[in-house]
């Protein structure tokens, strides 16, 4: 060192010592290092959430991408189905018009059935009362009304609910009707008209008797000979004078012709029996059979077989229900023919 410089050392003034760092520097110190790393904590994590906000987006950008794609294929096939839709629109509004084209039709055919249903039973219903008003045939007339009715409960149609009350409550009536076996009593009297040529006449007993009164009795081979002369002399006052009581002579005195006469007037009787049967005339019907029993008791023979079982099956006739009134079908007919008027509106 030079001697300027020492001198400059002698005469400058001492230093003062250094002092230490306060407590507020170090403060100050410490809070400046945690801010610092506070902002490296935040750069550090703005970094990270930067880097997945980025991902995210990335990702956002890809899903975006692939919705629009889904988006346009849901467009495309949206157009599709509008297409779709509209044809079948197209088809069911085609099907609606067939169908009302046929359900026009059909209710035209069923129109046409109910009609043709009706001329039906309108015919079957005047041919069952003119059997029953003209003849009587009470079994026809219901037989006739259970085949309408079956045919009616095969449709249910409002205009026929009329038709088959009206047709329920005429059966009903015709039901309770005393029971008449019609058919049986007219076997029984063609069973008697046959009957009438095999009926033996009173005349006809009386010859027999005259014949059969006239033969001998027979004796003995060794019988004397007064006994034979006494038997031919008895015979031949027989075969001259013939004494048998006659109630009614008028029927000897018939004649071949007036036997046969007598004879078709009985049948005609019977025939008039039942003819009558067959009109319910009650009156008719037992003055007809009174009179056959009349002809029969007057100029046959009652004791024979044959008439005897011919008058009993004549009384199996006799107290016939024939006396009832028969009731008619105008309602029934009257419910047809209005709704034949309610099915032509």
């Amino acid at each position: 060192m030079s001697e300027s410089q020492i001198n400059e050392a002698v005469q400058a003034p001492p230093r003062p010592a250094r002092k230490r760092p306060s407590l507020a520097l170090w403060l100050a110190v410490a809070a400046l290092g945690l801010a610092s790393w506070q902002f490296y904590t935040t750069q550090q994590q703005l970094d990270s959430m930067r880097q997945e906000l980025a991902r995210r987006l990335a990702e956002g950008s890809g899903a975006g991408k692939e919705q629009r794609a889904i988006a346009e294929q849901a467009m495309l096939a949206a157009r599709a189905t509008d297409g779709k839709l509209a044809l079948v629109e197209a088809r069911v509004n085609e099907a609606a018009g067939q169908y009302a084209t046929l359900n026009g039709m059909y209710q035209e055919l069923t129109k046409n059935r109910t009609d043709w249903l009706l001329s039906e039973i309108e015919h079957t219903l005047a041919i069952a009362s003119q059997q029953l008003q003209l003849a009587g045939n009470v079994g026809a007339a219901v037989s006739a009304l259970e085949m309408v009715d079956a045919r009616l409960a095969k449709f249910d149609r409002p205009q026929l609910i009329g038709v088959k009350k009206a047709v329920a409550t005429d059966l009903e009536k015709l039901k309770a009707l005393p029971y008449l076996d019609s058919v049986g009593l007219t076997v029984k009297i063609d069973r008697l008209m046959l009957g009438v040529d095999s009926l033996p006449l009173v005349v006809d007993a009386h010859r027999l008797g005259g014949v059969h009164a006239a033969q001998p009795a027979a004796l003995p081979a060794g019988a004397p000979w007064w006994e034979r002369l006494s038997a031919e002399i008895s015979a031949s006052l027989g075969e001259l004078i013939h004494i048998r009581r006659m109630d009614k002579p008028e029927a000897l005195l018939l004649s071949p012709e007036q036997a046969f006469f007598l004879r078709e007037n009985l049948k005609m009787r019977l025939l008039d029996a039942r003819l009558a049967l067959m009109q319910r005339d009650g009156k008719t019907y037992a003055a007809d059979v009174a009179a056959a029993r009349g002809y029969v008791q007057r100029y046959f023979d009652r004791d024979a077989a044959a008439t005897t079982q011919w008058l009993a099956t004549l009384s199996e006739l006799e107290g016939a229900p024939l006396d009832i009134s028969l009731p008619d079908m105008a309602a029934s007919l009257k419910a047809v023919r209005d709704a034949q008027g309610n099915s032509g509106e």
